[in-house]
């Protein structure tokens, strides 16, 4: 007569203890990249908002090395190429005090047309 082998059960168990211990690892590593991809997508989103202002204001500053403007605060337009498309941005520059000036761009709300911004603030004789 031949005697059975006892079986104590202990791969089930080892096998659960290793499911658990794999998607503990599993979900720590996960959070680490969720995090990543979070910063990564505000850090994109920024520079798509950024990315025609900062051209605005760079017009602006360009504008004004030629010279003073004929009105403070002088405000004009422009139409800038974003990766959305194009844009229009009202540009305000005024005189904090000599020779000290400040340049803002914002995005031309709907229904406004500020005049846009001249080639040069040079008086041509």
């Amino acid at each position: 007569m031949k005697s059975v082998p006892t079986r104590n059960g202990y791969a089930l168990a080892i096998v659960l203890i290793f499911m658990i211990l794999l998607l503990s690892l599993s979900s720590v590593a996960f959070r680490h990249i969720a995090a990543a991809l979070r910063v990564e997508s505000v850090h994109a989103e920024q520079v798509i908002r950024d990315q025609g202002s900062l051209n605005a204001v760079a017009q602006g500053l360009a504008l004004l090395q030629t010279g003073p403007p004929p009105t403070n605060p002088f405000v004009g337009g422009v139409t800038i190429d974003t990766s959305s498309g194009q844009r229009d941005y009202t540009v305000t520059m005024s005189s904090v005090d000599e020779g000290t000036w400040t340049i803002n761009a914002i995005p031309t709300p709907l229904g406004q047309s500020p005049d846009p911004m001249p080639g040069s603030f040079a008086i041509v004789p």
